[in-house]
């Protein structure tokens, strides 16, 4: 069937405060864009095309979750993710096949195209001011070498967050994974502990709650701080200089009341982080610690943010870096996760752009290839 060059999906778009712009979905290889109407509305696009116009742009949906609808009802759509272009500049957008023929885009914030509506004379106009605000000349240049679209296989995405690092100081190498985890449920947590094999880059200042023969080893065992009730009532006065907590199991009783202190900012020791320890344990729980144990797990959004190490380190050191904490995290994962555990992959330093990582690539590294 011939398709037109250009779609018309009604919308209301004659509502107060909304308007159609021209948007364009760009095929697989971005070498060509078809046209179709979204509409704006609060600072969002929204947009619906034919879903014989992705298939012939060579999209097929990538998997399959569940979506709850306004009336109550659950029900399961097909998923892909499509680059659109709005004003010159391509984002990607996450896409729902309908099984009606219609395929309704996601909405696609205004501010990561740097534009903003203009309901009067109902246009998109750009935002220059937060443009400059947002970026400077350094970060911008560094953009440049980065395809915002493009997947990039482990090894040249390593290589390439190491050639855009612009700082002067040594920027911390990250991870960070979007997982189709839903953390409201129990088994769905995600929480677990490495030691990397080339450590983090950093000395970890390491806190011990022990006392007797368990503070004694801790002390031997090179812990920068160690105490029992009076360090609790330091901590619990605002004291936070430490990177890492440990107690001996004895000591989780009194440790406990810290939770409120210590949990919001990671630093609880937990039995399933390896950070609640038998006394005789300790010498290894601060070796492991201070010679770069990281400890990954999802925030509220069902995402981790895990760090690699430094810039400085060798393409090869951050090569196993990564390799270790991807075998872990497959390891880790939770016995009630459903459909695609990891949904996307980014490698970024502190300070610079993000790079993509293709996700069968990268899970290979662990001897996986779908999860």
């Amino acid at each position: 069937m011939a398709l037109p060059s250009k779609f018309e999906i009604p919308s209301k778009g004659n509502g107060m405060g909304t308007f159609s712009v021209t948007m364009g979905i760009g095929s697989r290889d971005l070498q060509s864009f078809r046209d179709v109407e979204a509409l704006v509305d609060t600072g969002a696009t929204f947009s619906a095309a034919p879903r014989e116009l992705l298939e012939e742009l060579g999209y097929q949906p990538t998997r399959r979750e569940e979506f709850e609808l306004g009336d109550g009802r659950v029900a399961e759509f097909d998923m892909a993710e499509v680059p659109v272009r709005i004003n010159g500049t391509v984002v990607t957008s996450l896409c729902v096949f309908r099984d009606t023929g219609v395929a309704i885009l996601g909405a696609i914030t205004l501010e990561a195209l740097l534009l903003a509506p203009d309901p009067v004379n109902r246009r998109l106009v750009p935002v220059r001011a937060l443009m400059m605000a947002q970026h400077g000349k350094k970060y911008l240049a560094a953009m440049e070498k980065v395809e915002p679209l493009r997947l990039y296989e482990p090894k040249e995405a390593v290589s390439l967050v190491k050639e855009v690092s612009f700082t002067k100081f040594d920027e911390t190498v990250e991870l960070h994974m979007r997982t189709g985890l839903d953390t409201r449920h129990a088994d769905q947590q995600l929480r677990g502990t490495i030691v990397l094999p080339h450590g983090l880059g950093k000395s970890q200042r390491v806190l011990v709650f022990a006392e007797g023969e368990g503070a004694r080893l801790a002390e031997q065992a090179g812990a920068d701080i160690v105490g029992a009730d009076d360090l609790i009532k330091k901590v619990e006065g605002g004291f936070l200089e430490f990177e890492v907590a440990l107690a001996t199991k004895e000591m989780m009783g009194k440790v406990g009341r810290l939770g409120r202190v210590l949990g919001p900012r990671g630093l609880m020791p937990n039995p399933r982080t390896n950070t609640v320890v038998e006394a005789e344990d300790l010498p290894r729980a601060i070796r492991d610690s201070k010679q770069g144990r990281v400890e990954f797990r999802t925030d509220r959004t069902n995402i981790v943010h895990v760090p690699l190490g430094k810039v400085s380190f060798s393409e090869e050191a951050l090569m196993e870096n990564l390799s270790s904490l991807i075998g872990a995290i497959v390891r880790e994962k939770p016995s009630g996760a459903k459909g695609q555990y990891v949904r996307s992959m980014t490698l970024t330093t502190t300070m610079g752009p993000a790079v993509r990582l293709d996700i069968p690539a990268t899970l290979s590294l662990s001897g996986a290839t779908t999860v």
